[in-house]
């Protein structure tokens, strides 16, 4: 019985990991296209931002609900399955409609549609964990990786071929869509979904709301290198279109080689070196890169940077489960939602950055804030294995 949970818990993991590919081939499919969607509805950096900042509103507010009352209904595997069927043509909507009031409505649906998913994936790859007694979230962060260079690297070529960015992100998303079923077939059983009998709401501990911080302040970060890399590369640094996704495809490179490490990492080192560690060190690489203005050199070092940087999302969640008082739903819930607040106000704030002091300002800030995030890491382990030494 054991080892058929164990292939059971093994076929569910990878089902859980497709669900982060294709969120991610879905969403770098649609940025790497961000200058083309410039030019077609005529829009600033300030209005492209507030696309996110309504994304992230909702989304937040419907990832709460998602925990309460959508997922002891149907189970988190459906809640997955209705996500992924709802993101998958919002990419193509946007770019076939050109609409500024559509983009808004559509950045509406499309943040309710990540409040479903976010909670539900994070609850699964902690339930897997738990049942399996592996180190899996880092492994599951590279799906996200994975699907950024698949999609930035399918946009890349496309726009380099010219083809409308209609076609492309209609492809994507009718593949999205079709891809749907393997997780009626092979997602997580409901059996392994834990209960919520009390869907009132609880306030998150202090332990949580400073780890989930950490994540917050990585979102509001992140969304410099996600969302304006492919402009600043092309305005800034002169680039040729062909290369608008090579950021994107290189931090999440180093990303997904840190993640298939990390459990080695961690066992040969310590989650404290592999988290804020090593994200110090790469904060540093990246910002004497952006200050040599030369492109190759900023290419290696945000392969470096990804590397060092990826395994502080998966140590948070990890660190939070373990200081939670609460089940795993109720605690990813609280972890998800703390950190989608990032995507509030990242992207207003470094929009307004960016017409003010130009992208390649952005890019300066993000290698001081990581370092600074990254600090505040550290000290909060340190304050959370005293608390504990203390304990015991």
């Amino acid at each position: 019985m054991k080892v058929n949970n164990e292939k059971e818990l093994d076929i569910a993991f990878k089902a859980t990991f497709s669900q982060g590919f294709f969120a991610t081939v879905t969403f770098s499919t649609y940025l790497v296209h961000t200058p083309i969607l410039f030019q077609l509805i005529e829009m600033t950096e300030s209005e492209f931002a507030l696309g996110f900042v309504i994304f992230g509103i909702f989304n937040v507010i419907t990832n709460q609900l998602t925990t309460r009352f959508l997922l002891p209904k149907i189970g988190s595997t459906n809640c997955l399955i209705l996500a992924r069927l709802m993101y998958s043509f919002i990419p193509f909507l946007i770019f076939y409609t050109a609409s500024y009031n559509v983009f808004i409505l559509l950045s509406i649906f499309w943040g309710i549609t990540i409040g479903i998913q976010a909670p539900n994936l994070f609850t699964q790859v902690a339930i897997i964990e738990e049942n399996t007694k592996k180190i899996l979230n880092p492994i599951f962060k590279s799906s996200f990786s994975i699907g950024f260079i698949f999609g930035g690297s399918i946009s890349s070529i496309a726009m380099g071929l010219e083809i409308s960015p209609v076609i492309t992100t209609f492809i994507t998303g009718s593949i999205v869509f079709l891809s749907s079923i393997t997780m009626f077939f092979y997602g997580l059983k409901r059996k392994y979904d834990i209960q919520n009998d009390n869907p009132s709401f609880v306030l998150p501990n202090s332990k949580i709301v400073m780890f989930a911080s950490i994540n917050m302040c990585i979102f509001a970060c992140m969304g410099i290198i996600v969302q304006w890399s492919p402009l600043w590369l092309v305005n800034d640094l002169k680039a040729p279109l062909f290369l608008v996704g090579s950021i994107v495809i290189l931090f999440n490179l180093g990303e997904i080689i840190s993640n298939i490490f990390a459990s080695k990492l961690i066992r040969l080192f310590n989650e404290k070196i592999v988290g804020p560690y090593f994200a110090m060190f790469g904060s540093v690489i990246l910002l004497l890169s952006v200050i040599s203005q030369n492109i190759l050199i900023i290419y290696v070092a945000v392969i470096l940077f990804g590397f060092l940087i990826s395994n502080v999302m998966p140590i948070v969640n990890r660190q939070s489960i373990k200081f939670s008082p609460y089940s795993i739903p109720v605690t990813m819930s609280h972890v998800t939602s703390i950190s989608f607040t990032g995507v509030i106000f990242g992207p207003a704030l470094v929009g307004l950055l960016a017409e003010i002091f130009g992208l390649t300002f952005n890019m300066y800030l993000l290698g001081i804030l990581m370092f600074l995030i990254s600090s505040l890491m550290l000290f909060i382990m340190n304050t959370s294995s005293s608390s504990t030494q203390k304990i015991n």
